[in-house]
């Protein structure tokens, strides 16, 4: 069978990457029609593609366990294919799991050197996102054709010097981020990578956007700010902030 995809199979990815635009869980009547589109389409497109398409779904559906196993099923079927691990960087992105992309990542070095550059990029963006300033401005420095006026660029110097400046590793601000994100998972609140960190006075700003109502926010950053209390010695608040915000707003400035 050729290794590509048919019509539906296409068709199906946008209908995928629509609900990921949203940054709204879809509803279990959502995820089993999806589900479904998917196994009609077994035999009729490679099983690389199938397997990567439950993954995806199963990123959605926030469901890690099915994630891990329908990507690593595919890349088996087709382990030199980089596009399916490419596949695989963007679900366990969308679920927050920056740690477990990097080590794909360097995996994918070893096995993809000709795509050096371009999984730089992924390994920079992804440590930036899990506040590993330091290790992001390393892998920032492996780019050879690296464009300095990109904002990830921008945004990765800037955090990174300001870490620098404070004496704060990366190994206590990537403990801050886990905090915020096994607070979303002990709570089942629905998130994805869609978030904002910046750089403001010295301050890095770290904004977690979830599928919770405006009036509910108040509430989990004040269970937030218990849990950095609870669990360092020390928050590192006048470094890095850690904030959850509503999707809704996101929407709202979206659209300004």
């Amino acid at each position: 069978m050729a290794d590509q995809q048919s019509p539906k199979a296409t068709d199906l990815i946008n209908e995928i990457n629509t609900y990921f635009s949203k940054y709204r869980r879809p509803s279990d009547w959502q995820i089993k029609l999806l589900k479904k589109k998917a196994d009609n389409l077994k035999g009729k497109i490679p099983d690389r593609f199938y397997y990567g398409l439950l993954g995806t779904i199963a990123a959605l559906e926030d469901d890690m366990q099915a994630l891990k196993q329908h990507f690593q099923t595919a890349i088996k079927l087709s382990p030199s294919n980089s596009q399916t691990q490419i596949e695989y960087l963007a679900a366990l992105k969308n679920r927050g799991r920056c740690s477990e992309e990097l080590v794909l990542c360097k995996d994918m070095l070893i096995q993809f050197p000709d795509h050096s550059e371009d999984i730089f990029v992924w390994m920079a963006e992804s440590a930036f996102m899990s506040c590993r300033m330091n290790e992001a401005q390393q892998y920032l420095e492996q780019i050879k054709n690296r464009d300095e006026s990109n904002s990830l660029y921008h945004h990765i110097t800037e955090s990174q010097l300001i870490f620098k400046t404070a004496g704060l590793s990366d190994e206590v601000a990537s403990h801050l981020y886990n905090l915020a994100y096994d607070l979303l998972q002990k709570l089942g609140i629905y998130f994805s990578s869609t978030g904002l960190i910046v750089t403001t006075r010295g301050l890095v700003h770290c904004q977690l956007y979830v599928d919770l109502p405006i009036d509910h926010i108040y509430d989990l950053n004040y269970q937030l700010a218990a849990e950095l209390v609870h669990n360092t010695e020390n928050t590192y608040s006048d470094v890095v902030l850690f904030e959850f915000n509503s999707i809704d707003v996101f929407e709202e400035r979206a659209s300004a």
